[in-house]
């Protein structure tokens, strides 16, 4: 395709705040317009924005011929709605984790992307950050050893809880939760670092409540080692993000407290020469506003640059598809109470 691709951001907040920058940084890429469920919304973002049309029905903006792609950043329900639909007309489509509200739904997204031969994207952050990429080269070069156990904690009270106020992220009918939001980001970059995941327990809480706040779960990978997993969205001065890995001839610690989810990680390796956990420096220069910015536009290259020369791109819509299996792997060990095998779907 040559020229320009031109993408329709779908979501006005999210969409605005990351994607519309995110494409816009990206070369061969045109924001032609942007959607949101309010008109006048829809019109302020666009006119703030410098983006050329608004529109308030994603039905309007599939039917737009000058639209080859769509970025959604909508909540998971209406993301499967639109995806299922965009895939099906014929629309590249670029997407927010999770992809949907189960694997069923995920299956049939994939289903229709593959038939109609779409490019198609999801947005995974984490290992497109230098600092992620340097943990998994260590990793694989051996240099804890032998994997012994993962620890993984990520402590955070987010403004939903902070606030006490009622969105789409407190809904279960709209795809909200901890382990939606937060946990759909650690499942896919726990495979990324070590492997597919072989069976899971779980324990949401708390009880009573129509989406869990904090998610607790275990699993074990095919590999034989085993991964604590511990969330929180309503952890009032959280500790954070952090990421242990422990080996047979060392100990790789992966951390962020700062309240930019995105940038702030700080990595440390230590083995038994040392005897302690030393800093590994990764040079990274990045001076966008919003940390979100950078990772997101990374993966928006290859989704245009897909689009523009063939090929896929990673992570794409059936790496979410295999999150959304995990996830519900997760629930079903919680409402079950015992360990659950994972499929390979």
């Amino acid at each position: 395709m040559e020229g320009f691709v031109n993408i329709a951001v779908v979501g006005a907040g999210f969409g605005q705040q990351v994607h519309v920058p995110a494409f816009r940084s990206v070369r061969g890429c045109r924001v032609h317009s942007i959607c949101a469920r309010n008109l006048e919304h829809a019109q302020r973002a666009a006119q703030s924005l410098d983006i050329p049309e608004a529109a308030n029905d994603w039905r309007q903006v599939l039917q737009d011929s000058k639209v080859q792609a769509l970025a959604l950043a909508v909540p998971p329900s209406l993301q499967a709605e639109i995806a299922l639909a965009a895939a099906q007309a014929g629309k590249h489509i670029f997407c927010e984790k999770p992809l949907a509200l189960n694997a069923g739904q995920a299956r049939k997204i994939v289903e229709a992307a593959d038939t109609s031969g779409i490019v198609h994207a999801l947005d995974f952050i984490f290992p497109e950050l230098p600092v992620w990429q340097k943990a998994r080269e260590l990793l694989s070069a051996s240099a804890v050893g032998t994997i012994r156990q993962v620890a993984l904690t990520w402590r955070t009270e987010t403004y939903t809880y902070r606030t006490k106020s009622r969105n789409w992220k407190t809904e279960l009918a709209q795809g909200g939760g901890t382990l939606n939001n937060f946990a759909s980001h650690t499942l896919y970059y726990l495979e990324w670092l070590f492997g597919p995941i072989k069976k899971a327990a779980a324990y949401l809480s708390p009880a009573g409540e129509e989406v869990e706040s904090r998610v607790d779960a275990w699993f074990e990978f095919e590999a034989g080692f085993p991964a604590t997993v511990s969330i929180a969205a309503d952890a009032f001065l959280g500790t954070g993000h952090r990421l242990e890995v422990y080996g047979d001839t060392g100990t790789l610690v992966l951390e962020n407290s700062t309240t930019d989810y995105a940038r702030g990680f700080r990595l440390s390796l230590g083995d038994r020469n040392s005897g302690k956990l030393l800093p590994i420096e990764v040079p990274f220069d990045d001076t966008s506003k919003d940390g979100r910015i950078y990772p997101v536009s990374q993966i928006a290259g290859r989704f245009i640059g897909a689009i523009c020369q063939g090929g896929k791109v990673t992570p794409n819509l059936a790496h979410g598809a295999r999150v959304q299996t995990l996830i519900d792997a997760v629930r079903l060990a919680h409402r079950k109470g015992s360990w659950q095998a994972v499929g390979s779907g």
